[in-house]
């Protein structure tokens, strides 16, 4: 049998994840979810409350559940609106509904207690009353307390005379039960110094302390990654309210902005450009690399394809022809991960991809170090490869896609990762093989996630890219 024929026979299956099941899609409609609310709470049909906007916001497959959040904007009798915030679980078809309970008098949509159930999207919904995975959130978005808070991490830090006088919160990143990202302008009283912004993270579990952990083993050895990319400053990590403190990296702009915007231009300036960003992210990952930084944690392959089936097993509760669909492929993976042997593990990034690189003033910065771990180094590269054809697949924008502009695309996403690839094989080693084993697993990795988030836009460009890579390289093998 030819490579090509076994490419076929990878490729075949895989249109199982060509679309998800409508009742999947229903519940992250807005038009289909807002319809159902109104027939089903009373406040609604009755007239008491008007709904004025209603943004699925996440609906993910966790366990054997489907964990739903839908933010609302409502308006009573006086029309001034408000912000009410309903979580809870999608069930698939068949599976028992509970009855909806009747509300408590004067409890109304949005209050703590409040339930509802739409047995036509198979939706069970409760207002939120906090985010329970980040109990140290509230008094970070306030000035007073993180004001307080960071004035006694600057000075643990070594920011003796660090004095606040005035701090403004922002949260620049929010994912409700797993992490948030808040940048705080500070102002210093006169002749104190310190860092501003500063940059204060708060996750679920223990994430922020492995970053921290990270940041600090690669602050002890500086030398080699200083003059070629900027590594956020650990200012201190507080473990009982799980909060991350760090300096600042300056940012222009991302480099995954950069991408979509050359990408999807197609201007000769802007991929020259993106180019030369390639270059130096190869180089400053070879340097962090390079860097003899050591942490605890390690992460091989067959791990991260372990997570992989248990992904597909919890889709296929749901929808059961998925588990057979990627078995092929998976197959393939496995078989590949031991015909050829990893490199010595390096300090990785583990999630390495365009949006941690920063771009400011000619040089570059990388940012969350959270799932840093020891590990080959093809795991970043392939990771990294995947995330940018993904960024560019999807700067075409939604299908139908004009004839040969798809071409066009993937050709020339192919030809930017194997400059990425290049770039970095001029300052250190790597296996090219190893890197196709992460970059594959990767794509495939994000097309389960179009599923397991129900990204309905996702799900095509995401399959389009990993059949070209599958056919690509057995094109190479012939």
């Amino acid at each position: 049998m030819s490579a090509t024929d076994d490419a076929e026979r990878v490729v075949g299956p895989l249109a199982a994840f060509a679309s998800l099941p409508d009742w999947l899609a229903a519940a992250m409609q807005p038009t289909s979810v807002a319809e159902s609310l109104v027939r089903h709470v009373p406040e609604l049909y009755e007239g008491r409350l008007a709904l004025l906007e209603c943004a699925p916001q996440r609906l993910r497959a966790k366990g054997s559940d489907w964990l739903a959040r839908y933010e609302l904007r409502v308006a009573g009798p006086t029309g001034e609106p408000s912000r009410v915030v309903l979580v809870g679980r999608l069930l698939p078809p068949g599976a028992a509904l509970p009855r909806a309970a009747r509300p408590a008098e004067g409890r109304e949509l949005g209050d703590p207690g409040w339930r509802c159930v739409l047995p036509d999207l198979g939706l069970e919904l409760a207002a939120q009353e906090s985010d329970e995975a980040l109990p140290a959130l509230p008094s970070l978005v306030r000035p007073e307390p993180v004001a307080a808070l960071l004035e006694s991490v600057l000075r643990t830090a070594g920011y003796d005379d660090a004095r606040i006088t005035a701090c403004a919160p922002e949260v620049v990143r929010y994912k409700p039960g797993s992490r948030c990202t808040i940048r705080v302008r500070v102002q210093y009283a006169d002749s104190c110094r310190g860092p501003s912004p500063v940059v204060v993270k708060t996750h679920q579990g223990d994430k922020g302390e492995w970053a921290w952990a990270a940041m600090i083993a690669l602050w002890q050895r500086p030398e080699p990654w200083r003059q070629a990319v900027r590594l956020a400053e650990p200012l201190g990590y507080l473990q009982e309210q799980r909060v991350l403190v760090q300096g600042p990296v300056p940012e222009e702009l991302t480099l995954k902005e950069l991408a979509r915007q050359a990408i999807g231009s197609g201007d000769a300036v802007s991929l020259h450009r993106l180019r030369q960003e390639l270059a130096c992210t190869a180089r400053g990952l070879a340097a962090v690399h390079r860097s003899g930084a050591t942490y605890h944690r390690t992460w091989s392959l067959a791990e991260e394809l372990r997570d992989v089936q248990e992904v597909v097993e919890r889709l296929s509760r749901s929808v059961p022809a998925l588990a057979p669909a990627a078995a092929p492929l998976l197959g393939v993976l496995r078989e590949g991960a031991l015909q050829v042997p990893p490199d010595p593990a390096v300090p990785a990034h583990h999630d390495f991809r365009p949006a941690q690189v920063l771009l400011h003033g000619g040089r570059q910065g990388f940012i969350d170090f959270d799932g840093a771990c020891m590990a080959e180094p093809a795991l970043d590269l392939g990771r990294f490869r995947a995330k940018l054809r993904d960024i560019g697949i999807s700067a075409l924008g939604a299908g139908p896609w004009q004839p040969g502009r798809l071409e066009e695309n993937l050709r020339l996403l192919d030809d930017l990762c194997e400059h990425f690839l290049a770039e970095y094989l001029r300052h250190a080693e790597v296996s090219p093989a190893r890197v196709l084993l992460w970059e594959t697993c990767d794509l495939f990795t994000g097309l389960l996630h179009a599923w397991t988030k129900v990204r309905l836009l996702r799900v095509e460009p995401r399959l389009t890219v990993l059949v070209h890579r599958i056919r690509a390289q057995a094109v190479d093998a012939g």
